[in-house]
C-alpha cells in the first residue's frame, strides 16, 4: 500500500527499494526506524510503498506495552525479594500483552526488544529474554503450548537473582572466585522458589535450573552436556546470551550485535546448542537490514544483505559500492546506529 511519508511510523515494513540517485539506500523488507523516516524526508519523496498489515500496528504505539511489562516484572521480583511466592497471576497479567504483540506481529516484536528502557538490567533483560525465546520457539515452529511455556522460563530463568546480594548483583567489577559462587546459585534459587510456589511444570523448572548448563558440559548447576540440557533450557540459553552481550551492563557497554553474531557462531558446539543458535542467528540478523553503520576504515554504509553462512559479515552498501565483509577479513562494523 502507498502512503503519504508524513504517515510513515516506526515499525512499518518497506514494500519497495528506496534509491537516492541510483543509490539503494533502504531495502525492500527493511523495517523502518527512526533514521529511515528522516532519510526519505530528506529525498523529498511524497510517498513510499508498505506492506499494508503493518500499518498502525508501530512499535511507537506498542512501547508502552512492553514498558508496562517491565515494570510488572520489576513489581514481581520485589514480593518475591519480600517473600511472598505467590506471584502465578501476576506473571501471567505480565506475559499477556507480551504473547499477544508477538502473535500479532513477530516483525514489530523484534523491533520492541532492541529498545532500551529499564533502570535495572535484570528486569528488563528478563521481559527480552522472554521476548527472544517465543520468536526463537516460533521460528521452530513448536506449539502453542510450547511457546506459552518457554515465555515462563524466558521470563523468569534468573527469578533466583531477586535472592542475591545486590552488592554482587550490581557490582562495576569483576567478581571474585567467592562471589562468582554465589551468583552461580541464582539458578538453584530461582528453580526452588518457583518449585515452593507449587503453580509451574517439572519441564518450567528444569528450564530455569538448567539455563546455565553449556552444551560441553563445562557448565552449571549439574554439568549436563548436549541434548540431555533440557529443550527450553537450550532455547532460553540462546536468548540469555544474545541479549546479555548486546545489552549495556554496569560493568561494560553494550558490544555491537555483529561482534556478537561472530562470538556466537564461533562458540557452537561449545555453551551454545549449535542448531537452535544457526537458526536465531540466521532469523535474527533480518532486524539490522537497512540500519547505517560506521566501517572501521571510516566508512559510513547501510547494511544490504547478510550471508547465511557468515551471518556476522554482511553486505554494506557504502557511496555507491557493496562491500562484502567475508571477502575482506580486515574490514569490521565499528559501530552500528540501533534506533
Amino acid at each position: 500500500m502507498r502512503i503519504n511519508i508524513d504517515r510513515l511510523q516506526v515499525g512499518m515494513t518497506l514494500d519497495e527499494n528506496i534509491y537516492r540517485g541510483v543509490q539503494l539506500v533502504i531495502s525492500h523488507g527493511a523495517i523502518i526506524n527512526r533514521r529511515h523516516i528522516e532519510m526519505i524526508q530528506r529525498l523529498d519523496l511524497e510517498s513510499v510503498q508498505v506492506l499494508e498489515t503493518t500499518i498502525n500496528q508501530s512499535p511507537e504505539n506498542n512501547d508502552d506495552k512492553y514498558r508496562q511489562s517491565v515494570e510488572k516484572f520489576k513489581a514481581i521480583c520485589h514480593t518475591v525479594t519480600l517473600g511472598n511466592l505467590k506471584i502465578y497471576d501476576a506473571v501471567k497479567d505480565c506475559l499477556d500483552p507480551i504473547l499477544k504483540q508477538i502473535e500479532n506481529n513477530e516483525k514489530m516484536a523484534m523491533q520492541l526488544w532492541q529498545i532500551e528502557t529499564a533502570d535495572f538490567y535484570t528486569y528488563e533483560h528478563s521481559v527480552k529474554v522472554c521476548m527472544l525465546s517465543i520468536l526463537l520457539s516460533k521460528w521452530m515452529e513448536k506449539d502453542q503450548s510450547f511457546i506459552e511455556d518457554i515465555a515462563l522460563v524466558g521470563l523468569l530463568h534468573d527469578i533466583g537473582k531477586c535472592n542475591i546480594p545486590n552488592e554482587i548483583l550490581n557490582k562495576p567489577d569483576k567478581l571474585t572466585p567467592g562471589e562468582f559462587q554465589v551468583m552461580k546459585t541464582h539458578a538453584t534459587l530461582g528453580s526452588v522458589l518457583l518449585n515452593m510456589s507449587k503453580a509451574y511444570s517439572e519441564k518450567i523448572l528444569k528450564g530455569v535450573l538448567h539455563h546455565h548448563e553449556r552444551f560441553d558440559g563445562k557448565g552449571y548447576p549439574t554439568q549436563l552436556s548436549g541434548i540431555n540440557i533440557p529443550e527450553y533450557a537450550r532455547i532460553v540459553a540462546v536468548a540469555d546470551v544474545f541479549d546479555a552481550m548486546t545489552s549495556n551492563r554496569v560493568y561494560r557497554d553494550r558490544m555491537n550485535p555483529y561482534q556478537v553474531f561472530e562470538i556466537m557462531y564461533e562458540g557452537m558446539g561449545g555453551g551454545l546448542d549449535p542448531d537452535i543458535t544457526k537458526l536465531f542467528l540466521n532469523k535474527v540478523k533480518r532486524c539490522y537490514l537497512g540500519m547505517e553503520v560506521i566501517l572501521n576504515n571510516g566508512q559510513l554504509g547501510i547494511i544490504e544483505n547478510v550471508d547465511t553462512l557468515y551471518p556476522y559479515r554482511p553486505v554494506i552498501k557504502s557511496d555507491e559500492k557493496l562491500v562484502d565483509l567475508t571477502n575482506d577479513g580486515y574490514i569490521e562494523i565499528e559501530y552500528l546506529k540501533i534506533q
